[in-house]
């Protein structure tokens, strides 16, 4: 109850510090368009309507439908955003706590203590994805009917074109983390078949709706904005830069804005082949494997793109909506390992003690990121430049070498939050969100005492 009171003060303090992008805004106007053009019994060529994926259109459209005016509309979106965060955090505790507490109360710390704190107080689409995602493989996991993960498979297949190969990842892993030793294939293929079926209809019609969308736009099934900017692909030298930024460059990779995170998705694979020796039996590497093959898809697919990091936004926005659905998959295959992982951090009242200081102090950066934004994205892609598209080959270069500097060489905005902390202005009831995550540490020192990990639930 403590923990809910906690979250709905958190919640009021997030609501008050909402924000629109200038994408969004763009969406918005692209959401009239479609408005006008049908209207006007424009079928088809609606070059008015944009170039976004599906899913915003909806919420969009029915705000404006509704007689709610642009910034009611945008505030819809962002209000989308603060309920999917909340709604990740609560979907993530739920399926991991039935295979181990511990585990489940680090997943919420990791999850809260990085950059979706960040994105849930704006109208980017990132955070709704992310949810649908997170809470598709929580319905496959815990093998819900096949028309709930049906459902969840259709809404995250409207949250970007190019989300279906990931969905057939996300789908093949959890039907294999229920794969145990000695069970033959088929068998479990059988079980899954509802679920398997339900989600591959679901991607098909979230593609049709899609390609329907796209003739109305641009009079082609397929995106041709999105197909244009992927032709301004850098050179392969320059996507293996990008690759590792992603993970490791000071100013937009996830070793920086979201250390737990990454820490997390490291140590893991050792934990598990640790605990295979320590038990003489051999892990399946299945659901590692599978996480792996998502990620590095992902990652090599925004290393294409002309704006990998999802900029102007902070930290690496693009790469968000898929993680935390890997961890979950991950810490719910192998929750043992993690517990092994977890529990020493907090196995006495200094290192718990510890870990709560570190929380608190990394989610400062994140908390001044929502009260001076402007502020700090101004100073990462303004001075001394902002980068130019590079949509003509004379521009290319400088393109390419102006996303290395600000990756890489521009003064950090983590560094430029925690300067600017101390005058942020912000309310006294922001320190509720350090706070929160410093008290978790209590909690999870309080599980880890009596947590044990309890095998996959099986149907078979």
């Amino acid at each position: 109850m403590l923990g809910l009171l906690g979250a709905a003060a958190l919640a009021r303090v997030m609501a008050r510090q909402l924000f629109l992008d200038g994408d969004t805004q763009d969406l918005l106007q692209c959401a009239d368009g479609v408005r006008a053009c049908l209207s006007e019994g424009r079928w088809s060529g609606c070059a008015e309507a944009g170039k976004w994926p599906l899913l915003q259109y909806g919420p969009a459209l029915l705000t404006r439908l509704a007689g709610g005016s642009l910034e009611d509309a945008g505030r819809v979106l962002c209000y989308l955003s603060l309920a999917s965060f909340f709604g990740l955090l609560a979907v993530t505790w739920r399926t991991l706590a039935v295979r181990s507490r511990p585990v489940a109360v680090a997943a919420v710390l990791v999850l809260a203590s990085g950059l979706l704190f960040h994105y849930a107080t704006r109208s980017f689409g990132e955070m709704v994805a992310t949810f649908a995602a997170a809470a598709l493989a929580a319905a496959w996991l815990r093998r819900r009917g096949p028309g709930l993960v049906a459902l969840l498979a259709f809404i995250t297949g409207l949250t970007k074109e190019t989300a279906f190969p990931f969905i057939a990842l996300l789908g093949a892993t959890c039907v294999a983390v229920h794969h145990a030793p000695g069970m033959p294939w088929r068998e479990l293929l059988r079980a899954e078949r509802g679920r398997l079926v339900g989600s591959a209809a679901a991607v098909a019609l979230s593609g049709v709706l899609s390609a329907t969308f796209n003739l109305f736009r641009f009079g082609s099934p397929i995106n041709t904005r999105y197909l244009l900017e992927a032709s301004w692909a850098p050179p392969v030298r320059v996507q293996l830069e990008h690759f590792v930024a992603l993970w490791v460059a000071p100013n937009a990779g996830l070793l920086f804005f979201w250390p737990f995170l990454v820490v997390l998705l490291a140590a893991l694979p050792v934990a598990v082949a640790r605990q295979g020796r320590r038990g003489g039996t051999r892990p399946s590497w299945l659901p590692l494997l599978g996480m792996a093959a998502l990620l590095g898809l992902l990652c090599a697919l925004l290393s294409r793109w002309w704006a990998p990091f999802g900029w102007w936004a902070w930290g690496s926005r693009l790469v968000l909506p898929w993680l935390p659905a890997a961890l979950l998959v991950l810490l719910y295959a192998y929750a043992e390992a993690a517990g092994s992982l977890v529990r020493p951090l907090v196995a006495t009242p200094a290192r718990a003690a510890l870990l709560a200081l570190a929380l608190a102090v990394g989610s400062v950066p994140h908390l001044v990121s929502i009260y001076r934004s402007n502020e700090l994205l101004n100073a990462l892609f303004v001075e001394p430049g902002e980068c130019p598209g590079p949509d003509l080959p004379e521009r290319y270069d400088q393109a390419w070498r102006c996303l290395r500097t600000q990756a890489w060489t521009h003064p950090s905005p983590l560094l430029h939050a925690y300067r600017l902390a101390p005058g942020t202005g912000m309310p006294k009831r922001a320190l509720l969100y350090p706070g929160l995550l410093a008290l978790g540490c209590l909690w999870l020192r309080r599980s880890a005492r009596g947590g044990v990990a309890r095998a996959p639930q099986s149907n078979l």
